[in-house]
C-alpha cells in the first residue's frame, strides 16, 4: 500500500499541471466498508483520477483491469500496475478467478474500481454499464458508488478542464439483489446507469 500511495504522490503534481480537475460529493466517499466503486471510462487515466478521491480518504481502490494490460506491454507495465493495485480480467471468458479476488478485496472491507462499460469511450455518450459488477455485489453485499468523470470532448489538449463526481453510495438492499437471478442483475445495472447519467447530465 505504501507502494500505491507514493505512487499518487508522484503522479499528482504532473496531473495538476495536465488538467484542470473538479472534484463534487466527496462527502460521499465511504471512510470505511467494503464499497464498489463504478465509474464511466473516458480514458485510460480515469483510474488515476478515481484513486485522488479516495486518496484524501486514505483508502486504496483495487482496481479490475483488462488481462492485455499485463499481458502485452512488458514487464515494466506490469509492474506498474501492480504497484498501482490493479489485478487482471480476462473480459470475454466469465473470468471466476478475477470474481474470487474482488471479492476477497471487499470481505476485508475494501475498496474495488470496476469501469462497468469495459472499454474507453472517448465522448459523452449515455453511460451504459455491463452487469459483471452487479454479480460480484450480489456475492459480496457491497454497497455501489456511482463516479462521473466528464470532460468537454477528449482529454488530449493541455489543461483540459475534468469534472470528477461522488454520487450517492448505493446501499446493497437498494440495488435489489436478493434473488441473484439475470432479471436482478440487469436492474441492478440499470439503476447503475440511472445514477451516472444523471451526474453526467448536471451542470459541468
Amino acid at each position: 500500500m505504501k507502494a500505491y500511495f507514493f505512487l499518487l504522490h508522484l503522479l499528482q503534481p504532473f496531473s495538476k499541471l495536465a488538467f484542470h480537475l473538479s472534484y463534487s460529493g466527496l462527502e460521499n466517499v465511504p471512510s470505511q466498508g467494503p464499497v464498489i466503486v463504478c465509474c464511466n471510462h473516458r480514458s485510460v487515466i480515469d483510474p488515476f483520477f478515481v484513486a485522488t478521491v479516495f486518496k484524501r480518504a486514505g483508502r486504496q481502490v483495487r482496481f479490475m483491469a483488462k488481462s492485455e494490460l499485463f499481458e502485452d506491454h512488458g514487464r515494466l507495465a506490469r509492474s506498474f500496475l501492480e504497484m498501482a493495485g490493479a489485478f487482471p480480467v480476462q473480459r470475454e471468458k466469465g473470468d471466476m478467478e478475477a470474481v474470487k479476488m474482488a471479492a476477497g478485496i471487499l470481505s476485508k472491507g475494501g475498496v474495488l474500481g470496476i469501469f462497468p462499460q469495459g472499454r474507453v469511450v472517448f465522448d459523452n455518450a449515455p453511460f451504459r454499464p455491463k452487469a459483471g459488477f452487479a454479480l460480484i455485489a450480489a456475492r459480496t453485499k457491497a454497497s455501489v458508488l456511482p463516479v462521473s468523470i466528464y470532460c468537454d470532448g477528449k482529454l488530449t489538449r493541455f489543461r483540459k478542464k475534468v469534472t470528477i463526481r461522488v454520487g450517492k453510495l448505493i446501499a446493497w438492499d437498494e440495488l435489489g439483489l436478493a434473488e441473484n437471478n439475470r432479471e436482478c442483475l440487469k436492474q441492478a445495472a440499470l439503476l447503475l446507469a440511472k445514477r451516472i447519467n444523471s451526474q453526467l447530465e448536471e451542470k459541468h
